[in-house]
């Protein structure tokens, strides 16, 4: 088997695992979320039944919402069989972290797809946008990195920008094909992206709020509209540096990836960071790849937390160097852990403007963005984070 044969097959795999994942959801949310919660009314006396007389509605109506979020991820699964087949070996059933994350994907369309989540999408839009109608030239090269299922790759083509999209979730990928390019009316799905979250709530029926999306057709054009694309994989990996970074779980030496990265150095205008940069083990692996992948006189816009994914990831990899000479390893580190270099926002404005050739133009902190918050009247109190804005222009010094 030889190397594409062999990334195929494990892509194949990986793929495999989220389209059952999506169709397994119904049957592990009933039983991780609803038949609980049966169990745990059928243990309470009769008496204390009776202070709580709606319950047993509120379970009904709970696992109807669990059903309809079902028949939108079947549809999801069903769309994406379309276009792909799988070897019986390459079926891999999903586990207990791929079906969680299934669920998570309910806020994630919430947050980009439904006109409720609006303001939670102009937190960034608001100052982006404005921001690049100062640009010149007006059809500049955006990039993209984890972004999601796609909602702002079509907000900004749709202003005139060529956009590519970069995502490394499977989940986020099928889930994205399916709300680009499935022609969907606008509200033609109906989900209930608030029913696995249990706290907070003023009201019960605020939680079991039904919420129509796409509040756009994504698949219709307009005049002027810019080019869109995704490109699937690890953002170091696609688009970094070939040389002083090490091959770890997010970055390979295969010979196609040499190339992509090749063809991105000084290819983008622009690269938007939304709710993206503290995603990754190595933050300056995102540093190092988004001054590659720009041109002198590109802009780097962040906007987002810093709430560091591997933190409190105890696991570890194996990370080493390529000799360019003899193509053997170097500098192998078989214990390099995930944790580690949650650097600060001053730290990383810092690293950029002394040592990358970047220079800050605009900067704001302390900046509060919902987080798949519902916005009913007197609604709960649902996740939102403190949020960082900077933009930051690449190689000044040496534009052309």
């Amino acid at each position: 088997m030889d190397e594409n044969e062999f990334d195929n097959q494990r892509e194949n795999k990986a793929v495999a695992r989220v389209i059952i994942s999506f169709l397994k959801y119904e049957e592990y949310a009933l039983k991780e979320i609803y038949n609980l919660r049966v169990k745990k009314w059928e243990s309470i006396s009769d008496r204390q039944k009776d202070m709580v007389p709606n319950y047993t509605k509120y379970l009904a109506n709970l696992k109807a919402a669990i059903i309809e979020n079902g028949k939108f991820f079947r549809s999801v699964a069903e769309y994406a069989l379309q276009s792909i087949s799988f070897e019986p070996g390459e079926i891999v059933q999903p586990n207990d972290l791929d079906l969680s994350k299934t669920c998570s994907l309910l806020t994630q369309v919430y947050r980009e797809w439904s006109a409720e989540a609006i303001s939670e999408r102009n937190c960034l839009n608001s100052r982006l946008v404005p921001f690049l109608k100062t640009l010149s030239p007006p059809k500049a090269d955006i990039l993209i990195p984890g972004c999601g299922t796609g909602r702002l790759l079509v907000d900004l083509s749709r202003m005139g920008y060529n956009c590519e999209g970069n995502e490394f979730s499977y989940h986020m990928l099928l889930v994205s094909q399916y709300m680009l390019n499935a022609g969907l009316l606008q509200n033609q799905i109906i989900i209930y992206p608030f029913i696995h979250c249990f706290s907070h709530w003023k009201k019960i029926e605020d939680q079991l709020s039904p919420i129509k999306v796409p509040d756009i057709e994504a698949w219709s054009s307009n005049k002027g509209m810019g080019s869109m694309s995704i490109c699937a994989g690890s953002f170091v990996d696609c688009y970094g540096r070939n040389q002083g970074t090490k091959i770890s779980s997010h970055y390979t030496f295969s010979r196609r990836m040499q190339l992509s990265r090749a063809k991105a150095e000084n290819s983008k205008d622009v690269v938007v960071t939304n709710f993206f940069i503290d995603t990754g083990s190595n933050i300056l692996d995102y540093l190092d790849t988004i001054g590659h992948v720009l041109k002198p006189g590109g802009i780097w816009c962040n906007f987002g937390p810093l709430l560091y994914h591997f933190e409190n990831d105890h696991g570890v990899e194996t990370t080493y160097e390529v000799n360019p000479y003899s193509g053997f390893q170097d500098k192998i580190n078989d214990y390099t852990p995930l944790m580690g270099l949650e650097l600060s926002s001053d730290d990383i404005i810092s690293i950029a403007t002394n040592h990358l050739d970047f220079e800050l133009i605009r900067r704001e902190s302390g900046i509060l963005c919902g987080y798949g918050r519902y916005g009913g009247p007197e609604s709960c109190a649902m996740p939102g984070y403190m949020c960082h804005y900077w933009i930051l222009k690449s190689n000044p010094t040496n534009e052309s």
